[in-house]
């Protein structure tokens, strides 16, 4: 079997677990948006398969990287794959964590309707798939925007931290809810992260510059 075959199976698999790592992500917010707990039975069928996937990822690459020995580009090709597959399955966990969230939420009256955390979402989704893509295709024009949107994920997770204060300072019944649904923004943001980590990789990749570090030597200047 040749080497190259190989890497396109291992990146096929990773962009299927991101898929499914986004369907997880999408339907626990869609529970809690929604007030529907059915959404909450895709994130339950989704999360062992994306446990699977990541054990076999993990073995498949490091089988190849055993059997082919390849030289240094496809190593490195290799070795931020496993970098990739194991920030999917932390995507799977935060979905998973966002779940246990909802099926507590969606025992309590809906606070109020939602505007910020859709909006949330669908950055935080688009991120991680247009991360993926940049992956596949190297493609840093891409990656830089995946990063770019960071900062907007942050704008709306502090945004929702203050209305959904305001609703606990209201009414102190409101403080368990209004604490998860804040629990839940915080792992939107924490796989915003994720997609900007994946999407700093490939410009590694693909132009060496390690972007968190100079972002570390500015913020000592």
């Amino acid at each position: 079997m040749l080497l190259k075959p190989r890497l396109e199976e291992i990146r096929d698999r990773l962009i299927k677990m991101a898929e499914l790592a986004d369907l997880m992500i999408e339907n626990a917010v869609k529970a809690i948006i929604e007030h529907n707990p059915e959404y909450l039975k895709v994130v339950d069928e989704l999360e062992p398969q994306v446990d699977q996937m990541e054990v076999e990822n993990e073995t498949l690459i490091i089988t190849t990287i055993a059997r082919f020995q390849p030289e240094a580009k496809y190593l490195r090709m290799l070795v931020m794959d496993l970098f990739v597959n194991r920030d999917l399955e932390r995507i799977g966990d935060h979905a998973e964590n966002i779940k246990e969230q909802a099926e507590r939420i969606l025992t309590k009256p809906k606070l109020k309707e939602y505007v910020d955390l859709p909006v949330m979402t669908e950055i935080v989704i688009n991120m991680v798939r247009d991360a993926v893509r940049s992956l596949e295709t190297l493609d840093t024009e891409l990656a830089r925007e995946v990063i770019s949107r960071d900062d907007k994920v942050d704008a709306l997770h502090e945004q929702i931290i203050r209305e959904i204060y305001t609703y606990m300072v209201e009414d102190p019944k409101n403080i368990k809810v209004g604490i998860r649904l804040i629990t839940v923004s915080s792992n939107l943001e924490r796989v915003a992260d994720i997609a900007t980590n994946l999407a700093e990789e490939v410009i590694y990749m693909k132009e060496g510059k390690m972007l968190r570090h100079q972002n570390l030597e500015q913020d000592e200047e």
